[in-house]
């Protein structure tokens, strides 16, 4: 009877340090909520400067629940305003649990005799036939010169989808463009939303007016009547 209490109490003992050993090892594992620092870029998110010109940051701003964490930010990445292209300027702070925020500028850097800048797309553009009330708030696009002499198009469909249906700029779609003696043509696109591409983009540039009348043709079946004109 003796020795059978002495291993009922081992079995309890044991049974209660494995218990204990299970409970420590299960919480070592447990996740605990963590907030990232809230950063807010000053400014424009997109900047144009001029060749030879000179890039003045905006600011930012951090703040990590109710403390300005500004001063920890890092910035980072290549900028050279003596030459022509697309820069990215990456801003970074981690809160106290070493959790990243990110935020990115982009810097264009462009011959000021060239089309770059934004244009406003008119409301006299259209899809097949006129009229296309997804132009009636006359989106704005971008158009930039590559290092490689074309021009990049922000969105070919001129804002028709992600602004014009309000499906969001996922739904912007790009392309380069070649701009020759005023005639304007496709050089490449990227892969709309909906798995194709874009045909073909004619029509012309006019430099005293700043002002592109484009024809750009889509796979899918539709063909877009553009009107851009520089801001």
């Amino acid at each position: 009877m003796y020795n059978d209490m002495k291993k009922y109490k081992y079995f309890i003992t044991v049974m209660l340090a494995l218990s204990l050993f299970s409970c420590n090892k299960s919480t070592e594992g447990l996740s605990y909520e963590t907030v990232p620092c809230k950063l807010e870029l000053l400014g424009e998110t997109t900047v144009l400067v001029q060749t030879g010109g000179q890039y003045i940051e905006a600011g930012y701003i951090a703040v990590e629940d109710t403390i300005d964490v500004t001063a920890a930010v890092t910035v980072s990445g290549t900028l050279n305003t003596s030459v022509i292209g697309r820069y990215t300027l990456r801003y970074e702070v981690k809160n106290s649990d070493g959790v990243s925020t990110i935020a990115k500028r982009t810097v264009i850097v462009f011959d000021p005799a060239s089309p770059t800048g934004f244009y406003k797309v008119s409301a006299e553009s259209y899809r097949n036939s006129p009229p296309s009330n997804e132009y009636s708030t006359e989106p704005e696009i971008l158009i930039y010169q590559e290092e490689s002499g074309a021009y990049f198009v922000s969105d070919l469909f001129g804002g028709y989808y992600s602004v014009g249906r309000g499906y969001g700029a996922n739904y912007e779609t790009g392309g380069s463009i070649n701009i020759r003696n005023g005639a304007v043509s496709l050089v490449s696109s990227r892969t709309t939303p909906w798995g194709d591409v874009f045909s073909s983009v004619s029509g012309t540039y006019d430099s005293d007016t700043q002002t592109f009348d484009i024809v750009v043709v889509w796979d899918a079946g539709y063909t877009f009547y553009l009107k851009l004109i520089k801001q």
